[in-house]
């Protein structure tokens, strides 16, 4: 590899998350951009990426022989020391990063701005044994100006490792759960008949198809409820007619949590308090338009978040 950039014999290698990421940043770089296999040269440095995980953790039976077979009595399978190894599908792109890391004079990790973009590139990093200086360029968005302001205010890698760690936790707790929960679940199925049967247990596809059991059934019990409305009928001066109905308020009424009142001395209780017929009454207030709802979305990960931390202090 020959490079034509600043500093004359440094390098300085940008390891991206994706080629679609290590494009846009080579283009904001100095000079022309020269294509390689696997990277790009520019003036300014060069640039490589990741397809994702180009590493993977260990399956237990790469850890011992023993776990080939899945028996209770080896159960749970915590490792003594995490160990990943090259996923087959990225070997051909992870040698390519490997051998630039080892040319590079620094190195700026262009990972996304979240806790796996954090771990995606550390984890090739350690991996390696780099003990190069290492930057954080931080990119919320691809567009040129957002790229180089963004460069041009590089961080130090180490200031997020913090955010590397509760990566490493998740992918961790993953690993613990499913190996571990799978294999109780499929063996204890097996001890109660179901020879063939597997049962995959996981931190987030379980629970989630939990829910997706528990509306299911719900749907599937569905009782319906009796609840009360009181309605009044009005007549102007004119002669002209038309109804209201009564909103209870949920301070003084008992609702059920669809807001409906179903408790009926609570319903007489409310018509009584309004008198005998006929009562003179007054529009304080009126308002008519057309209006199109649509039904709820189910929420988007921030949206859930947002209130999460409103409502439970997460």
């Amino acid at each position: 590899m020959e490079f034509e950039q600043r500093g004359g014999d440094r390098l300085r290698l940008y390891i991206a998350e994706k080629p679609s990421m290590g494009r846009e940043i080579a283009k904001c770089l100095k000079g022309p951009v020269r294509s390689h296999d696997g990277w790009l040269e520019t003036a300014e440095g060069a640039v490589t990426w990741g397809f994702g995980h180009i590493l993977r953790q260990k399956e237990p039976e790469e850890y011992s022989e023993k776990y080939k077979f899945w028996r209770t009595e080896d159960l749970p399978i915590v490792p003594a020391e995490w160990q990943l190894v090259v996923a087959p599908s990225a070997a051909h792109q992870f040698r390519i990063v490997r051998d630039l890391i080892a040319r590079a004079d620094e190195i700026v990790h262009a990972g996304d701005p979240d806790r796996e973009g954090q771990l995606l590139i550390d984890e090739v990093l350690d991996f390696v044994g780099n003990e190069k200086p290492v930057k954080r360029i931080l990119l919320n968005a691809l567009d040129e100006k957002s790229i180089r302001e963004a460069n041009a205010d590089l961080r130090e890698n180490s200031d997020f490792y913090a955010l590397k760690q509760s990566a490493l936790a998740r992918a961790r707790a993953d690993w613990l759960i499913g190996m571990n929960l799978s294999r109780a679940y499929t063996l204890a199925a097996r001890r109660a008949g179901h020879k063939k049967l597997v049962l995959p247990v996981g931190r987030v596809k379980t629970p989630t198809l939990s829910l997706v059991v528990r509306r299911e059934r719900e749907i599937e019990n569905f009782k319906p409820a009796t609840y009360y409305l009181v309605d009044a009928l009005f007549r102007t001066e004119a002669g002209e007619t038309f109804r209201a109905r009564w909103k209870p308020s949920e301070e003084r009424t008992p609702l059920d949590p669809e807001g409906r009142l179903v408790d009926e001395n609570a319903a007489r209780a409310a018509l009584a308090a309004f008198g005998e017929e006929p009562q003179d009454a007054k529009v304080t207030r009126y308002e008519r338009k057309k209006k199109e709802e649509p039904p709820p979305l189910p929420f988007s990960l921030s949206a859930l978040q947002v209130l999460a931390g409103k409502r439970y202090g997460y």
